[in-house]
């Protein structure tokens, strides 16, 4: 049965008269908050602010590619456990990856202006970054990887006080 524009229409007519009848109830969104996990409804004013402006990124997979699994949505992960210094030596080189609305970025950008090592940065806002992001399977900013001479990964970190413990 060939379907026409009128058919089309009317069926859109339909669903979105019944659409019209839908019920739901309300969702609770939990997230973390001082340490903690808490709805948001309970948080003050001040912390639903902020919750409103918080930004996460989902780097795009090229098709083919398995999809690595996007982190529980706390956006800059701060939290993140530290990982321990190389013990195969000291880096050679390192990449790192931060974003314009980052609060810790600044303070990892700064430090690696200072190492005489060679890194690269990569800034997630932009479409070069997102995808070296994706490569690299990188969720949270700022993240850190440390290379050895043959630009082997030796570990990741997170904040500047890791970085500098590493190097």
């Amino acid at each position: 049965m060939e379907r026409t524009v009128e058919t089309i229409d009317r069926e859109i007519a339909e669903c979105k008269e019944e659409l019209k009848n839908v019920e739901g109830r309300e969702t609770e969104v939990y997230t973390r908050i001082v340490g903690y996990y808490r709805s948001v409804k309970n948080w003050n004013k001040g912390k639903k602010s902020e919750f409103k402006k918080r930004v996460c990124f989902q780097p795009d997979f090229e098709k083919g590619k398995e999809q690595a699994e996007a982190p529980d949505c706390g956006c800059e992960k701060a939290d993140k456990p530290a990982q321990e210094a190389p013990a195969a030596g000291k880096p050679a080189s390192f990449i790192y990856f931060t974003k314009k609305t980052c609060p810790n970025c600044p303070a990892v950008k700064e430090y690696a202006a200072t190492l005489t090592i060679p890194g690269t940065n990569y800034d997630v806002d932009t479409d070069t970054g997102l995808k070296k992001a994706g490569e690299y399977n990188i969720f949270a900013v700022p993240t850190v990887i440390l290379l050895d001479k043959d630009g082997n990964q030796i570990s990741r970190v997170y904040n500047v006080k890791d970085f500098r413990a590493a190097i």
